[in-house]
């Protein structure tokens, strides 16, 4: 019997810096499109997400700036991760495949969601 694919592997990721999206279709079929502002208002890192029981600076803020929004790089971490590099300099948050999938944007994920 064959094992069923990681639904939180991806297959094909696909930047589009036109379309200000980056498209993921996961091993399960899958398809995510992910705004650009999603993603970074998803920053996992300490700097954005806070720590220690300090807020970080997308806690005080209800604007991303267009350099914060404008993604010009994206890196693969190893087989588990996603590494963005914002136009602002921005790249140290490391998105998780995990992550990313427990964020599509997509209707059906979107429902699926508690509060959804």
């Amino acid at each position: 019997m064959l094992n069923a694919p990681d639904p939180n592997e991806p297959t094909a990721i696909i930047l589009q810096s036109g379309q200000k999206t980056v498209e993921i279709t996961w091993a399960d079929g899958h398809q995510s499109r992910y705004p650009f502002e999603q993603l970074r208002w998803a920053c996992p890192c300490a700097h954005c997400r806070g720590e220690m029981g300090r807020p970080g600076v997308l806690a005080r803020t209800t604007t991303l700036t267009a350099a914060e929004q404008q993604l010009v790089d994206l890196q693969l971490v190893g087989r588990y991760a996603l590494q963005p590099r914002w136009a602002d300099g921005h790249e140290t948050g490391i998105y998780s495949f995990e992550d990313v999938r427990a964020i599509c944007p997509c209707p059906q994920c979107a429902r699926s969601r508690p509060g959804g």
